[in-house]
């Protein structure tokens, strides 16, 4: 096979900062070519137009090395007419001038996947919130699969629903969905107490660190844990304690529970001694004692409430459930 030598053609630029990147590009490229294709292979870059070596000098420096075939590889990504027309006369005169030497011409880079890829990336580097790695994007995407999940018998408003596909994003389970109750004014309670800038409670330090912070304060929202500065008493749990010692501080608040169905059922006590009446409970405590119990008692109240029947429940459900409420209102309100 005779030597072979490969000429990388890019354009050329008439800046001065355009003539500095057009050079280092073509270092780059011919040291990171070099390396893929056979040994023995020379390989060199040239400008068509503005700079050098130009490809008659790429080509003249070629020959008087001896190679025999010469290989000219346009970085161009279209086939315009430096391609169709330009190139191909040049590459003639080339022929007449040099008849002992063989030209061939490559086609152009093209739409090919890595540059589909490099634009998606210029675009995530200029707006990083475009990229499929930023939560953003990440959110929009899974936002998008639960959809796709959520039973095609599920009957919800449209907030209920934007409330069911946060639950379900954040249990990880389309399951939970038809399990999801709301009672007829929950989410207008619950927006309305948003709207006005009452307080959120949670059982547990797990559910008021998840709560979106910005957006409570944005709305005016105060983020407490019940069991902050409390003990627990002898006859009960720290949750249930906790509860009955904010009693009338409850009254018109949002009441979190994810985790312990002591703190729900004293929180029902609360209600039913006509105590307190919440503007919401999010009543989603776990488990297999006493928490599927908990929240059929409170369905049988005169309360609004969000819950998930059965056992299941958790810390990240009900926090999923609040800054879903937090995120309606924000966008009423201009939180």
């Amino acid at each position: 096979m005779p030597q072979t030598g490969v000429i990388i053609l890019c354009h050329g630029s008439r800046g001065e900062q355009g003539a500095l990147e057009v050079a280092e590009t073509l270092r780059r490229l011919t040291e990171g070519v070099k390396p893929l294709l056979s040994p023995g292979v020379e390989i060199m870059g040239a400008a068509f137009q503005f700079n050098h070596p130009t490809l008659e000098e790429a080509v003249e420096s070629l020959t008087l090395n001896g190679v025999q075939r010469i290989v000219i590889m346009p970085y161009f990504l279209f086939s315009g007419r430096h391609i169709t027309e330009h190139i191909p006369r040049l590459i003639e005169r080339l022929e007449s001038r040099y008849p002992e030497r063989q030209f061939i011409m490559a086609n152009p880079l093209g739409l090919e996947e890595p540059f589909i890829a490099r634009v998606a990336k210029r675009l995530q580097e200029a707006a990083p919130e475009l990229s499929l790695n930023s939560p953003e994007a990440i959110e929009q995407q899974s936002m998008g699969i639960v959809e796709r999940l959520l039973p095609p018998s599920l009957n919800t408003s449209e907030e209920e629903r934007l409330i069911v596909k946060r639950i379900v994003h954040a249990s990880g389970d389309p399951r939970v969905a038809p399990l999801i109750r709301f009672s007829p004014s929950a989410v207008s309670s619950g927006l309305s107490a948003i709207a006005k800038g009452s307080p959120i409670f949670t059982d547990v330090q797990m559910v008021a660190a998840g709560i979106n912070r910005p957006l409570a304060e944005a709305c005016r929202c105060s983020v407490s844990c019940a069991m902050d500065g409390t003990k627990k008493e002898l006859d009960t749990t720290r949750a249930a304690a906790a509860m009955r010692h904010l009693g009338t501080r409850l009254d018109r608040a949002i009441v979190a529970i994810g985790n312990a169905p002591t703190a729900l059922l004293a929180l029902l006590d609360l209600i039913d001694g006509k105590e307190i009446k919440p503007a919401l409970v999010v009543g989603m405590p776990v488990g297999f004692v006493q928490a599927k119990e908990a929240k059929d008692e409170l369905m049988k109240r005169d309360v609004p409430y969000i819950t998930v029947a059965g056992t299941r429940g958790g810390s990240a459900l009900a926090v999923a459930t609040v800054n879903a409420l937090l995120k309606i209102a924000g966008g009423r309100l201009k939180c």
